[in-house]
């Protein structure tokens, strides 16, 4: 069973081994891709100098975003959290002809992906002729696992750090006069 999943392992980091060798670009094909669309949205934006590499990036809808080339920051936060230039960081890129394929964060470059593929698995050496034995009396056993009387719980326990929500709960009215805190069964006014 073993074998078998590592022989299969070792396939699959071959072919993707082999993937990554045979790109030619700076970027991987995916983000490649996804900087190419983003390029071509960027192309109708207004940009505005602020500063050295700062820029004020006007949309088509008129929302204003701030895109800083440097540290590779933008208001939308798109460029920030997916370290992929969003189409303000592109338009001002464009702008003073900075090369997009550096405002890419380096995990999405060719040379990290070959290196993510770079490991190999080598082979477990047979035993060769050596018994196992069956089991000693020191072995490791699963806990005792008994179910807990009672009826389970409809809530579940909260963890540390985690509280109640203290939102409205809804406040039940009564059928008969409309009034809220009692129900119809324990209705006393008059009908």
């Amino acid at each position: 069973m073993f074998e078998y999943i590592r022989t299969a392992v070792i396939g699959w980091l071959a072919m993707r081994r082999a993937k990554a060798n045979r790109e030619q670009g700076i970027l991987t094909p995916n983000v490649r891709k996804l900087v190419e669309e983003n390029y071509e949205l960027s192309t109708g934006l207004s940009v505005r100098d602020i500063g050295e590499l700062e820029f004020q990036v006007q949309d088509n809808a008129g929302e204003c975003f701030t895109v800083l080339l440097g540290p590779g920051s933008c208001s939308c936060m798109e460029y920030d959290e997916m370290g992929i230039p969003c189409i303000h960081a592109l338009a001002a890129a464009t702008r003073i002809d900075f090369p997009s394929d550096a405002l890419v964060a380096p995990p999405y470059y060719v040379t990290t992906w070959r290196q993510g593929f770079a490991g190999k698995i080598y082979p477990v050496p047979s035993v060769g002729g050596v018994e196992i034995g069956v089991g000693t009396p020191n072995d490791l056993l699963p806990p005792a696992v008994r179910r807990p009387p009672g009826r389970p719980r409809k809530v579940r326990i909260l963890s540390r750090g985690e509280y109640k929500k203290g939102g409205n709960s809804s406040s039940r009215k009564c059928k008969r006069c409309g009034r809220s805190g009692h129900n119809k069964a324990s209705c006393r006014n008059p009908i």
